[in-house]
């Protein structure tokens, strides 16, 4: 029986978080022992309850009032943890830090980091700040330990580390299938759905909004955006702008349990990370929405992606029009759209979270090096000094561009 940390900064609704839930259940079905470590006490409370019901949840929350409290929780020093790890895994490079400043005080054989966005490892890379340069210099001495959700995520962290791609692990993003497979989609329910977080790399909202007047000169589309966040004022008014305010429907956020029912009889599915895998489970035909692309452009439909790799820019190389490909859609046969509607469940079943769950033990092998030096106080002085002088929102806009 295997004893699993996961060191994550907070459960907020979100790919990694419902992912990270997801493994815990299956593994400790497995009979594996899990633990969650949260770097913060901002949690979505049914993820929370979820999420306890298959693991020993611990909350570290020192600075309730700073709004980037995992940040600051994860660099202070904690309790030592009696419990010996078969394995450790952390989501980005700050839980890979707190991993490194307390590694007195855990004890474990081997650690496992999960990189699950390419800009995790590029934000703010050369720039002369402390606590992300340390950062950066530990994860790039242990990009070996990674379980890269995708091909080019792996090979941006290769060129950045200077290894060789071959010796890096790849494990898709896990989904479980139970909840989709008697989920339908309805062409003629027209009803165009994306769920995700409103911020700026996630475009494919204002691209299918600036669409809309068009598509619906086809026929009657409706769109129906679920989720949160800070473009959601401009989203409104630009729906306004183009004269689609009446068919542009802003769902709010979900509980993680409604994407089921969600996503049946919709017509297709327009969005990014795990919740196309989930679209396509229930075997809705989904659009690819590229992150940050200028033009509303797709790779296409999320059944003819090879790989893992799908929703970066540099990700794919073919392209077409957002509008084209739902028109396409809208213009199939019945049997043509079961045909599509097909594949994107065969396409959603190599994200199995069966198969995941077993490949994360397999290639969660590995020990890391830990021969570099960092302050945890002079990291601790630059985080917040880079928080005063960049501003605030230049942490929450990391993953918007690279500079």
């Amino acid at each position: 029986m295997k004893n699993i940390l996961f060191v994550l900064g907070g459960l907020a609704i979100g790919g990694v978080e419902t992912y990270v839930v997801r493994l815990a259940k299956y593994l400790s079905q497995a009979g594996c022992n899990v633990t969650v470590t949260l770097l913060s006490n901002k949690c979505d409370a049914g993820l929370f309850n979820e999420l306890s019901r298959y693991a020993t949840v611990t909350v570290v929350e020192r600075v309730p009032i700073f709004p980037a409290s995992s940040w600051i929780n994860a660099l202070l020093p904690v309790k030592k943890d009696p419990v010996v790890y078969d394995v450790v895994h952390v989501v980005d490079v700050l839980t890979l830090a707190y991993v490194f400043l307390n590694k007195t005080r855990l004890k474990f054989a081997f650690l496992s980091i999960g990189i699950y966005h390419s800009m995790e490892i590029s934000w703010w890379r050369g720039r002369n700040i402390y606590f992300r340069k340390k950062m950066l210099e530990l994860y790039d001495r242990n990009v070996q330990l990674t379980l890269f959700p995708n091909e080019r995520t792996a090979e941006m962290a290769a060129a950045f580390s200077n290894v060789d791609v071959a010796t890096l692990y790849v494990l898709p993003l896990g989904v479980s299938f139970e909840s989709y497979s008697a989920r339908q989609p309805l062409q003629s329910s027209l009803r165009i759905v994306s769920i995700g977080r409103l911020v700026d790399f996630k475009v494919y909202n204002k691209h299918v909004i600036t669409q809309l007047p068009e598509l619906r000169k086809c026929a009657n589309f409706e769109y129906f955006i679920y989720g949160a966040g800070p473009e959601h004022a401009a989203l409104v008014a630009l729906a306004e702008a183009q004269g689609v305010s009446d068919y542009v429907h802003f769902m709010g956020e979900v509980e993680y349990a409604e994407l089921p029912s969600i996503f049946d009889g919709a017509f297709c599915f327009v969005g990014s990370g795990t919740t196309i895998i989930e679209a396509s489970a229930a075997g809705i035909p989904s659009v690819v929405g590229i992150e940050s692309i200028e033009l509303p452009l797709t790779c296409g439909l999320f059944s003819d992606v090879s790989g893992y790799s799908y929703n970066e820019e540099s990700a794919t190389t073919v392209r077409m029009g957002i509008r084209e490909t739902i028109e396409v859609l809208h213009n199939m046969s019945p049997e043509q759209y079961r045909e599509v509607s097909d594949k994107h469940r065969q396409k959603a079943k190599t994200f199995d979270i069966v198969q995941t769950s077993q490949k994360f033990i397999e290639l969660s092998n590995r020990t890391p090096v830990f021969d570099i030096s960092m302050s945890r106080w002079v990291a601790i002085l630059s985080f917040i000094k880079s928080v005063i002088v960049q501003g605030p929102k230049a942490l929450k806009s990391r993953f918007d561009s690279v500079g």
